[in-house]
């Protein structure tokens, strides 16, 4: 499982993809993986989530505790 999310996330490394979930979480958001448009948080109107961003470029959405328990069933 953690090299399907690794593929999806066109990263190399556990160790890449973890410091890219650190930056969302710290509300510092790395560039998108896949297409390097800007991330944004998904739930904006009632409170800001750091768990939840989405990509205002191509749209994919990032749920920081889905991608950290796939990592974590590898």
């Amino acid at each position: 499982m953690e090299k399907e999310v690794l593929i999806k996330l066109k990263m190399n490394s556990r160790e890449e993809a973890v410091k890219f979930l650190k930056s969302l979480w710290t509300e510092t958001p790395q560039p998108c993986p896949l297409c390097s448009g800007k991330l944004d948080y998904l739930h904006k109107k009632a409170k800001k989530s750091n768990c939840d961003w989405i990509c205002t470029a191509c749209g994919e959405r990032y749920d920081t505790i889905k991608i950290l328990d796939e990592l974590n069933e590898g």
